[in-house]
């Protein structure tokens, strides 16, 4: 369970009920037993019969609103044959109709899920979300949510295993989810959200002498978006594929599958997210390790021409305990930094449309071989390539920083650009310290400084271009290595 998915756990309820009422007609401002029939007989159309029949999901009226009541219980069967007891408490929302087409939606069901395995890789573990209260307005128009709000007091983690015991727990979450049209078929939908004491303990048992490693953040800011989803268009291709009959349908059916699943394409625009945690502390058997802040962002386009992919990280307020640094190196680690970095340049949507057009189930391999000429063709076209945006670490002796570029395909090459600040002062507390093999360091750093030109500002600054594969490095212009096939100067 990753922590910081705490917002899009609190919010699960609502996405479960979105694309129910996403499929409804619309209904008079009182519920009745007709309405809840065509109700249920409008998403049987989208996602197929089979979740009424096996009762994952029922509907029914009480007084004004339309109770829904989902049970994955319903589904145990095929997992306790495979040994796996999962246990998922219901989840029932009442939807109310309002006159202008929109449900006013409440619920106030705790989420409490447990899984259960037995034989050669056991593991016990249980996720619990109690006393939770939200209410929204769905907009069929828009296939989401216009608003959400979710509340919870607390929430808790367990898990057993042999590798590992997890106990965590979190304090009052609040979540709120937004939607807007983005367009014809397209959504707009944002999540922001908030966790304070967050704690986790960790004892890890693989080793004679188990490991215990406690995580705490006083609190924790959440916020996520994915821009211009194809709402509509998904929906669309999971009810052909829902009610195909089975495979030999929906095999017959795949020219069918593969238009819709075309007109989905790009799926979304833009999906980000960022999570900034405070006070965040790790408890280790070398003492505590302390962040004022930490910062965590992330960037992801959908199936365009030009995909990007981009992760940061962002970290102040760095304390360390006494023990694992010798104190002439503690000037030298950085209590704050930054990296950003972007993997961009790949048509994906090339790349799709074409594994999809030629796709066919009916052969072996169901992408021809011959293809595979065209897809390194279509990947080579937009020239991918790595960056990294200026990223800085500052310790109190200085700061070192560093951005640059890579090319991916065909050829790694690139150019990175570093610099540093008092690096005098970093060479004086080297020469200082007591550590091994001191002369053959301050030999490469002499060497370092020499290669370095200097900025207006005084830092001294080294423009490195590389060739990966041919392992030719220059530095500033000078040559440290020719390459495989050329001499070393």
């Amino acid at each position: 369970m990753k922590r910081r998915d705490y917002a899009s756990l609190a919010a699960f309820k609502g996405a479960l009920l979105a694309a129910t009422l996403f499929a409804a007609p619309a209904f008079a401002q009182t519920a009745t037993p007709e309405g809840a029939k065509q109700l249920q007989d409008a998403l049987s159309k989208t996602f197929g019969p089979a979740m009424f029949d096996k009762g994952v999901v029922s509907i029914t009226p009480q007084g004004a609103a339309y109770a829904v009541k989902v049970d994955f219980n319903a589904l145990r069967g095929e997992a306790d044959k495979a040994g796996v007891t999962i246990n998922i408490g219901p989840l029932v929302y009442m939807a109310t109709p309002n006159a202008d087409g929109t449900y006013g939606v409440t619920s106030d069901s705790p989420i409490d899920y447990s899984m259960s395995r037995k034989g050669d890789k056991p593991i016990d573990a249980s996720f619990k979300l109690d006393g939770c209260k939200s209410t929204g307005v769905f907009d069929p128009k828009i296939s989401a949510f216009s608003s959400y709000d979710v509340s919870c007091p607390g929430a808790s983690l367990i898990v057993h295993s042999p590798e590992q015991d997890i106990e965590a727990s979190y304090g009052a979450i609040t979540t709120k989810l937004t939607g807007r049209s983005a367009g014809p078929d397209g959504t707009t939908i944002s999540v922001d959200g908030v966790l304070n004491d967050f704690v986790e303990t960790v004892v890890l048992k693989d080793s004679e002498t188990p490991l215990t490693i406690t995580i705490k953040a006083k609190s924790g800011v959440q916020s996520a978006a994915i821009d211009n989803l194809r709402v509509a268009p998904a929906l669309d291709l999971v009810s052909l594929a829902a009610n195909a009959g089975g495979r030999k349908n929906l095999i017959a059916q795949q020219d069918a599958i593969k238009q819709k699943l075309l007109a989905a394409l790009p799926l979304w625009d833009n999906m980000s997210g960022r999570l900034t945690l405070s006070d965040v502390s790790v408890g280790t058997p070398m003492g505590e390790f302390k962040l004022g802040s930490l910062e965590e962002t992330l960037g992801v386009t959908g199936v365009v021409k030009d995909a990007t992919y981009g992760i940061g990280l962002k970290y102040a307020g760095l304390e360390l305990p006494e023990g694992p640094v010798p104190a002439w190196a503690t000037p030298l680690v950085p209590t704050q930094g930054n990296i950003d970095v972007k993997f961009s340049g790949v048509d994906l949507d090339g790349l799709a449309r074409l594994a999809i057009q030629n796709f066919d189930a009916t052969k072996k391999p169901p992408i021809p071989d011959s293809l595979k000429g065209q897809f390194l063709a279509i990947a080579l076209s937009g020239q991918p390539h790595v960056t990294l945006s200026p990223s800085t670490f500052t310790a109190s002796s200085g700061a070192v920083s560093a951005e640059g570029t890579m090319s991916v395909f065909p050829s790694q090459t690139g150019k990175v650009t570093i610099s540093a600040t008092n690096l005098d002062q970093i060479i004086a507390s080297i020469n200082k310290a007591d550590v091994p093999n001191k002369d053959q360091a301050m030999m490469g750093i002499a060497l370092l400084k020499g290669l370095a030109r200097s900025s207006p500002d005084g830092k001294a600054i080294w423009d490195v271009d590389f060739d990966a594969a041919t392992q030719a490095v220059s530095v500033n212009g000078q040559v440290l290595s020719a390459g495989k096939g050329g001499d070393d100067q």
